[in-house]
């Protein structure tokens, strides 16, 4: 086995080498970075005589999950909490009610429509439901589209704050459908409050004991990324061990480090922008080896019709309904947010919970999810520009209208 460590390093490092090279040379042509990388995992993977043969899809699932809690830290310690505090409550209401009517909507037209069961149904929309942190902000950077003030800190508080939502409803589901639908569903709202209750305060209590630790032991420039890495780690295993939600406990350290006045507080944080774009890369290249192409086409009239209901009924709906009982408002705001929730590894990730679990059939999931990501990243993110011209949320727009700061829509 020695033997392959040396080929399996260099194959390794030439994937990452190849899908951020080409991802930026797509870009200038106005394709996704994000979908390069996954497109050149999904070509050297299960494809074919002479690519990979790679279906390990435990391990997929856990280096994910690993990754994608390095991403959501980064988010959080990014986020700067004067900012994004006054925009709560719409955070919270789409990260909650919008995760929840999404499935809901998603699941209501596949057991209609495609006729499946209605558990199979809803763990399908649970599956698609949360938006992508990595995927939203990739590609308004890749646009140069500036949007006004509480936009930015709306979507990054909902991308930040959807996934513990999404995977509490995923792994739910998946025991659901396991048991035929005969669980404990007294025990789920039980569930749902100890698993966010536990991952918040796992991840405010490690926070503040590392923060403490690092003012107290004045260590040295360089050592404060790694007691970060390290605390993000023991933050996942602490959660897998308790229960709790490690996606929300991460987001939370993130906020509340990224908060605090410490020396090299910028290195850290360009320290963690470098880092959380190998982990993107990572994921989106593991997920993409894990995908077999030959089974693709075999679910590409479900994965298009649910990637429409998505896109076009249960997305909107869901946003207008959790954003538009909140003051200030408008049907364009809503409708803006509504088009930029893009879905990115988050879906491919939770995808594999039910084929870890044995779930059978499981395997469509995985290929219907991945038309879901395609589908959001190539039509949502490419509109985006116009869509942000047409709804007047570029920050430009507000120059000169006396337009009040703390006000998120134009009536």
């Amino acid at each position: 086995m020695e033997f392959y460590y040396p080929y399996i390093l260099l194959v390794s490092a030439l994937l990452v080498i190849t899908s951020i090279i080409a991802g930026r040379f797509f870009a200038r042509l106005g394709f996704s970075t994000l979908l390069v990388t996954l497109l050149t995992g999904i070509l050297f993977g299960n494809g074919g005589r002479f690519d990979f043969e790679f279906n390990y899809p435990g391990l997929t699932l856990h280096i994910s999950e690993i990754a994608l809690c390095f991403i959501i830290f980064s988010g959080g310690f990014e986020s700067k909490w004067n900012l994004l505090k006054p925009f709560l409550s719409q955070g919270i209401s789409l990260a909650t009610l919008g995760v929840i009517l999404t499935t809901c909507l998603v699941g209501i037209s596949v057991y209609f429509i495609l006729e499946w069961d209605i558990l199979s149904s809803l763990l399908i929309g649970a599956i698609v439901s949360a938006t992508d942190a990595a995927a939203v902000f990739s590609i308004l950077e890749s646009s140069q589209v500036r949007l006004k003030k509480g936009l930015s800190e709306i979507l990054q508080l909902e991308s930040g704050t959807n996934d513990p939502m999404a995977y509490f409803l995923t792994i739910s589901l998946t025991q659901l459908c396991l048991l035929k639908g005969q669980g404990n569903y007294g025990m789920l709202a039980f569930d749902f409050v100890k698993t966010m209750s536990l991952g918040f305060l796992s991840g405010y209590l490690v926070a503040f004991v590392i923060y403490w630790l690092i003012i107290k032991a004045r260590l040295k420039k360089g050592q404060n990324p790694v007691i970060l890495i390290a605390a993000v780690i023991l933050i996942y295993a602490l959660n897998s061990l308790v229960g709790g939600s490690a996606f929300l406990a991460v987001y939370v350290a993130g906020i509340y480090l990224g908060n605090k006045k410490w020396s090299n507080q910028q290195f850290n944080i360009h320290f963690f922008e470098g880092f959380s774009w190998l982990m993107e890369t990572l994921l989106f290249l593991i997920l993409g080896l894990q995908v077999n192409i030959f089974t693709l086409d075999d679910f590409m009239f479900e994965g298009f019709f649910i990637s429409a209901v998505l896109l076009f009924i249960a997305r909107p709906v869901a946003t207008h309904a959790s954003l538009m009982p909140l003051k200030g408002f408008s049907w364009k705001t809503a409708g803006f947010i509504s088009w930029v929730g893009l879905r990115g590894a988050t879906p491919l990730v939770f995808a594999l919970i039910p084929v870890v679990n044995h779930l059978p059939e499981a395997g469509k999931l995985v290929n219907i999810a991945l038309y879901c990501v395609a589908t959001s990243i190539i039509l949502q993110g490419t509109m985006i520009t116009k869509l942000a011209s047409l709804f007047n949320v570029e920050e430009e727009d507000l120059k000169g209208t006396g337009f009040p700061e703390q006000k998120i829509s134009i009536k």
